[in-house]
């Protein structure tokens, strides 16, 4: 790529280069154009899901684009995302994703325990699903409590 353009209009000017005014993925379609399908366009959507996490259709965008390229790291961070932003929601939407990606989860060894989390759904902060690549998973180990009440002297008889 060349880092600057000739202007057409006025051949002596030089300019940066801009993307087209067209520049954007398709936003009603759960697939990605092929001349889109790159590991670029996979961080984008990445970094789209962490600005929106409740947009659930980059979310399929982002699974359906990284089961193209065969990427099955990608994939199983992509389904763990997803599946953290829809809760105890999407029951069968969530077991349509294990069953068409089950190899890839199982190679994660996710597969079992996604399957036994189709009712609740996951929590961000679960250490099981601890995997490069997530954008929402925060896991902790141990407790979330990090506070305690006790007794206060005010409190005593």
């Amino acid at each position: 790529m060349k880092p600057f353009l000739i202007d057409p209009d006025a051949p002596g000017r030089i300019r940066p280069p801009a993307p087209p005014a067209v520049f954007g993925l398709p936003v009603r379609t759960l697939g990605i154009a092929s001349h889109w399908c790159s590991p670029a366009t996979g961080a984008l959507l990445a970094a789209e899901v962490g600005r929106r996490p409740r947009n659930l259709h980059t979310h399929l965008q982002r699974i359906s684009l990284w089961a193209d390229l065969d990427d099955s790291a990608a994939v199983t961070a992509a389904i763990v995302d997803f599946w953290i932003v829809l809760g105890p929601c999407g029951r069968a939407l969530r077991q349509r994703l294990l069953q068409r990606h089950a190899a890839t989860l199982a190679a994660a060894g996710l597969a079992d325990y996604l399957s036994a989390r189709l009712e609740p759904g996951l929590d961000r902060h679960d250490p099981q699903v601890a995997c490069p690549g997530s954008v929402l998973a925060r896991p902790v180990e141990g407790s979330l409590r990090f506070m305690r009440h006790s007794a206060t002297a005010t409190d005593l008889p």
